[in-house]
């Protein structure tokens, strides 16, 4: 199976799913300069640069899209302008998911966009014909030495969207529900009650971090399908083969176990030690040519792997 990444950066997503998948990327996008070292040296793929100036009428449709984009329109850290900021680029991935037409995408962002712009994501992918689970995951949820609470989404096409058919009636104005997560602080969520497709319930998937049971995810039975491509897609995905290119089993990981570099280099804070804290292999960043600052600024917009193999593997087995 073939991986395109959008907003690739290092590429943390990409290799959670090479492993869980055992796929391979066909192609990264990204147009910070040194995320592009990254992607020559570590990945040797092609990088296709700023996603808005592609002609995505001319890539190879692959079967699994990927993208962390970036969080500053929906994280606390910063002014929270959602879809006003002009980081946010959500609108030009749903377009590239519908072009493409993948079989999954895969998405990963900072826990505060469940609050701002999830609920629009959610709408644009039952739009194009995509449903959709979550949850939120921590890298501490992985052995990492810090929080680091993600959000991991899996959408996937509805059986609907095969019928090529769908109904004039609008849907219906999500339905916010509520959950708590482990510290005790609560969100709202959206989930579909009334689709735009014929015949549809709400099958979206409500999720937490981890209660006293472990992962506290709650779902929405999905309907059974008779529909021959989409249970083709489920069938498939029960026996991918689950490979370890770049980074083990998360649980039986030992990547926190090695030795810890100093905090501090000089007086600074220290690359390498933000590298091992982002469960990475020791140097993927570090060793190349690029400066301190940069190295920093690549590493503190990435995702742990391990967070999101654990997060994708435990969405899979719903």
């Amino acid at each position: 199976m073939k991986i395109g990444s959008l907003c690739s950066g290092y590429g943390g997503l990409d290799m959670a799913v090479e492993a869980l998948y055992g796929a391979e990327t066909a192609f990264m996008c990204d147009i910070d300069k040194y995320a592009s070292i990254v992607i020559k040296e570590r990945w040797g793929v092609p990088n296709l640069g700023d996603m808005k100036q592609v002609d995505w009428s001319n890539v190879e449709p692959v079967d699994i899209l990927t993208a962390g984009y970036p969080c500053q329109p929906f994280s606390i850290a910063g002014q929270r302008k959602g879809a006003a900021d002009e980081r946010h680029l959500w609108p030009y991935i749903k377009k590239i998911i519908s072009k493409l037409q993948p079989k999954r995408v895969i998405l990963e962002n900072v826990r505060g966009h469940l609050t701002l712009g999830f609920k629009e994501v959610l709408q644009d992918l039952t739009e194009i014909g995509y449903d959709a689970k979550w949850a939120i995951v921590r890298a501490s949820d992985v052995g990492a030495p810090h929080q680091r609470a993600r959000l991991f989404v899996i959408a996937y096409p509805s059986c609907e969207r095969c019928q090529d058919k769908l109904s004039s009636k609008k849907p219906n104005e999500p339905e916010q529900s509520g959950f708590t997560d482990s510290d005790g602080e609560t969100y709202n969520q959206s989930r579909r009650t009334n689709r735009q497709f014929p015949q549809s319930t709400g099958q979206f998937i409500n999720g937490s971090n981890r209660n006293e049971h472990g992962s506290g995810i709650t779902t929405l039975q999905r309907p059974d399908s008779d529909c021959i491509r989409c249970n083709l897609g489920r069938e498939k995905t029960q026996q991918y083969q689950r490979k370890s290119q770049f980074i083990a089993n998360p649980l039986e990981s030992d990547i926190y176990s090695r030795e810890i570099p100093n905090p501090l280099a000089e007086g600074k804070l220290n690359a390498k030690f933000v590298e091992y804290m982002m469960g990475l292999p020791v140097g993927w960043v570090t060793d190349l040519e690029i400066s301190r600052s940069q190295q920093l600024k690549l590493l503190g917009n990435g995702v742990v792997p391990q967070q999101a193999y654990y997060a994708i593997d435990k969405l899979e087995s719903l």
